[in-house]
């Protein structure tokens, strides 16, 4: 089930250990300063998505991770899911203080068989199966289906207003008033457990359409925003500092024009650490450059930065990477 952490998409590495940078040293991370990426990724799937959804990624270097959803020992690892796409946004799902959902699941099915495949539902709903789709356990609650309403869930808006207006006046509440329903109708919605895991897995897809595609809209921003910053890099104001994690052991250089606007170091902690300050230049424009990281294994990862120095012209200078959520959706530099 599992695979080692370099068989996984280097995308999607570089995009976890940017999250553990972007929150390391902050209350959500408490306990993570040596937090890095651990040995082993475990895939994962959602019923509506063809492939790999998702890739739950293992946390390391965390003194202590608390057991999720069941009584047994921890393995002291926490834990980052990632999308594979734009069905969902790009880390919908992480914890530093809680195991990973497939470890968790593994503990829970315990000798009702061998966890092969691990299937996501809902934000924290986890499913684990043998390897022949049978049902082994859950963590997080198990989405129901709504029942008895129409297919198309969008004849169902409207305004509703609910007046309570009294008939008579009252010295006291002993007596509701009456409240009369104006507008759209409430629907007689019901819930309904599924009958069987075949068949949440088989109507999973036409059940929660609606939601799916509210959550693919949601998460769209986020992709965006994600597409820039591949794109255009992400932008370091003139006296700051950003702190890029090595994914493994390797050496960093900067290259481009934009090199003599940065100081390179390296802090020497576990996972590594290159440190980038913009210093002072002459030159007031936005000037690119690449960080360019070789890894001992031999494969390598050219990440985009520019250097912003004071008193460059720029409508966003008080966002990184220089990003902006235009009126009308979507986002703009």
């Amino acid at each position: 089930m599992r695979v080692k952490m370099e068989e996984t998409p280097l995308e999607l590495r570089r995009r976890v250990a940017n999250k553990l940078d972007s929150i390391r040293g902050t209350p959500m991370a408490a306990g993570g300063d040596a937090a890095c990426l651990g040995e082993f990724a475990c895939p994962v799937y959602r019923p509506d998505v063809q492939g790999i959804a998702y890739w739950e990624f293992e946390i390391a270097g965390l003194k202590q991770t608390s057991p999720l959803a069941h009584t047994g020992p921890s393995s002291n690892l926490g834990f980052m899911v990632a999308s594979t796409g734009t069905h969902d946004f790009p880390v919908p799902h992480w914890s530093l203080n809680n195991q990973p959902p497939s470890r968790a699941l593994e503990a829970m099915a315990g000798t009702a068989g061998k966890v092969e495949r691990i299937t996501k539902l809902d934000t924290l709903a986890y499913v684990a199966e043998d390897g022949t789709g049978k049902y082994l356990a859950h963590i997080g609650q198990f989405p129901l289906q709504i029942a008895a309403h129409p297919g198309d869930l969008s004849s169902l808006r409207g305004i509703n207003t609910s007046i309570a207006k009294p008939k008579a006046p009252s010295k006291d509440d002993s007596a509701p008033p009456p409240l009369v329903l104006q507008g759209a109708k409430v629907p007689d919605l019901k819930l309904a457990a599924w009958t069987t895991w075949p068949a949440a897995k088989e109507g999973y897809a036409a059940a929660y359409k609606v939601h799916l595609d509210a959550l693919r809209a949601r998460a769209a921003t986020a992709w965006q925003v994600e597409e820039l910053i591949s794109r255009f890099g992400e932008g370091i104001h003139e006296g700051d500092q950003m702190r890029v994690s090595l994914l493994k052991p390797g050496k960093a250089a900067v290259a481009g024009e934009g090199a003599g606007h940065v100081k390179m170091s390296i802090v020497d902690r576990q996972p590594p650490i290159v440190s980038l300050e913009a210093v002072p230049v002459d030159v007031k424009k936005e000037a690119s450059f690449e960080l360019v990281i070789s890894y001992a294994d031999g494969t390598s990862e050219k990440l985009q930065y520019f250097v912003v120095p004071k008193g460059t012209p720029s409508n966003y200078r008080s966002t990184l990477p220089h990003l902006t959520l235009k009126p009308e959706g979507g986002v703009g530099i």
